[in-house]
């Protein structure tokens, strides 16, 4: 008789369910799949310079806000984009902050330090961004052509607000009523709570800042230039938006104009650029998939391949295990996950061995066209992360590549940005 001892038979024991359930998600990937060891990779950048020649949009999201290789990894890709001709970068910012860097970037007016250490926006107060920032600038300091950056939201409206008292000063008479509205003193918060009043407020104040650029359009692009005319109109549409975003009492709600207006507002930023411009854009996963993966709603992807078809091309990220950083009930801090041990595609990426790697998930598809094939299917993978987090919520989601991605890469081992003190 065979026999086999106790410990070793437990062993079996233990482990056979999770052999019974695990799933190879990469299967028959191998032509698609492109491990890579550092950021600065042949392979990643290879692999940008094929997809972008007649992409019009290429969407890279992040796993978190908060992560040092999201950072790492989209500044390579956006490198890359800069060599293959591309024009510019629409941010996941508001639109007037994302218009004191371009000013850096195009003619190096203001302090990198210090307009990267006043963001609003703790996802950009990094040394990581910052680091971006100054390559571009590099870069637009010997191209012929500069290339641009903009923001997409209107969930903040303070740096447009400051950036239309000085475009008003010195052309409107000093009594004008604008300009004591301008400095009225309001709610600016971003994604923060408006009563009645400050809601009215700010549809008034869009209604008076119209009716201000139609009257005095000749004198103002005469004295200004109608670029910067352009910008006056595109803010006092964003203050329209703001109104509308700030009236919804339904957090869905509010959600869906947000992305709709992203989605516009991307669309206006390609205008300024030229009819054939070609950009990036930089985002959560949850706003550049082409459909939903977080809400129930349509989100900024998703109206970006309506428009745009195959020439939007979205780019996805997973890890594994790693350090992000997020608010708490107890304020912003460093969460720390340990690696996936459940059956998912985050653990079979984990089987390749490399720090980080790229699926191409539209060709692999293509090749794929079986409606059942694993990646047609919702199947698990290492949760997303937003701006906030606690312990409750689960830390594996479930995915369907086919709908939202067409490519993802996977981080290993995320870790923690360099992040930069706040300077109001």
């Amino acid at each position: 008789m065979f026999l086999i001892n106790k410990p070793l038979f437990l062993l079996i024991c233990w482990l056979l369910p999770a052999l019974l359930t695990a799933q190879d998600f990469l299967k028959e990937a191998d032509d698609y799949l492109y491990p890579f060891q550092k950021v600065e990779s042949k392979n990643l950048a290879n692999f940008i310079k094929e997809i972008a020649a007649d992409k019009r949009i290429i969407g890279l999201g992040e796993v978190s806000h908060f992560t040092k290789d999201c950072y790492d990894l989209k500044s390579a890709i956006i490198h890359t984009l800069i060599e293959e001709g591309y024009d510019g970068l629409v941010l996941e910012v508001d639109f007037g902050q994302a218009l004191i860097w371009n000013d850096y970037l195009v003619s190096g007016e203001g302090n990198l330090d210090s307009i990267v250490a006043q963001s609003g926006w703790f996802t950009y107060r990094t040394e990581e961004f910052k680091s971006l920032l100054a390559n571009i600038r590099a870069y637009n300091k010997t191209s012929e052509q500069a290339f641009q950056v903009f923001g997409m939201e209107m969930t903040a409206v303070n740096h447009n607000i400051s950036w239309l008292q000085a475009y008003f000063k010195n052309i409107l008479p000093e009594n004008n009523s604008i300009f004591e509205r301008l400095a009225q003193e309001r709610n600016i918060v971003a994604f923060g709570s408006f009563n009645a009043t400050e809601q009215s407020d700010y549809w008034t104040l869009f209604t008076e800042l119209n009716t201000i650029l139609m009257d005095h359009q000749d004198q103002l692009k005469a004295e200004k230039g109608a670029a910067k005319y352009a910008i006056a109109q595109r803010i006092t549409e964003i203050m329209r938006q703001f109104a509308t975003y700030i009236a919804q009492d339904d957090y869905g709600l509010k959600g869906e104009f947000r992305d709709q207006f992203s989605a516009r507002n991307v669309y206006w930023c390609m205008q300024q650029l030229g009819t054939d411009s070609q950009i990036a854009i930089w985002a959560h996963n949850g706003h550049v998939a082409k459909t939903s993966i977080l809400f129930n709603y349509d989100v900024l992807g998703h109206y970006l391949e309506q428009w745009f078809g195959e020439a939007y091309y979205a780019i996805g990220f997973n890890w594994n295990k790693g350090a992000f950083g997020a608010f708490s009930n107890e304020g912003f801090k460093r969460w720390e996950f340990e690696e996936v041990s459940e059956p998912s595609l985050s653990r079979d990426f984990a089987a390749l061995n490399a720090n980080y790697a790229l699926l191409d998930v539209r060709r692999f598809l293509a090749k794929e066209p079986a409606p059942d094939h694993f990646l047609r299917q919702a199947i698990p993978a290492r949760s997303d992360m937003s701006e906030s987090y606690n312990e409750s919520r689960s830390r594996m989601m479930e995915i369907n590549l086919s709908k939202t991605f067409d490519a993802y890469i996977y981080i290993h081992d995320a870790k923690y940005p360099s992040a930069i003190s706040w300077l109001p």
